[in-house]
């Protein structure tokens, strides 16, 4: 529960941030609520009934949604400024697969735990790590969310028409951040 239900309350404020990208000022009571509310019936029910499927869809619903307004934004600055597109577009796949790789990687161990560790334990150690697909869930859904929320901080500088100020940057060529963009002299 400790680590499934946070993805459920991050993903709410990722989606309040997509809902109010445009908004130039003030905050909208009737969103935050419904967040709250959704939030507040999932946890109530799945402390309930501890079915992780139940916590899969409430999620995925989730993931479902995000997709679809970030997809609409994508959409609507694509029209208005194609460099940014291009940015959030690169932002969208990365978060996208990482929360898809994660995943599929999730459901993997899920199905096959006693064979995955049956390998862990005729590994040498220093393989087992590899077949700790649950970690890499965690790992993925983590980098997903952040580049989500990467992407809700890129898109809002895009609709107050600031984004010029800004760049982004990279970790690793994969782990994206923001950078007060450099004034040329």
């Amino acid at each position: 529960l400790a680590d499934e239900l946070p993805m459920v309350y991050g993903t709410c404020v990722c989606i309040y941030c997509a809902l109010r990208a445009d908004v130039k000022v003030g905050s909208d009571i009737l969103v935050s609520l419904s967040l709250v509310a959704y939030s507040t019936v999932v946890t109530l029910v799945y402390v309930q009934i501890r079915k992780p499927v139940f916590h899969q869809v409430a999620y995925g619903i989730e993931v479902f949604y995000i997709v679809l307004l970030n997809t609409r934004h994508q959409i609507e600055v694509r029209k208005t400024n194609p460099r940014a597109y291009v940015e959030l577009t690169q932002l969208f796949w990365v978060g996208f697969g990482s929360f898809g790789a994660a995943f599929v990687l999730w459901n993997i161990d899920n199905i096959f735990c006693g064979s995955l560790r049956d390998a862990r334990n005729a590994l040498p150690p220093l393989f087992s790590p590899l077949f700790q697909l649950h970690a890499y869930w965690h790992i993925g859904t983590a980098l997903g969310c952040y580049v989500t929320i990467v992407y809700q901080q890129y898109l809002r500088l895009v609709k107050l028409n600031t984004i010029d100020e800004y760049s982004i940057r990279r970790i690793a060529f994969v782990v994206p951040y923001l950078d007060k963009a450099v004034k040329q002299l």
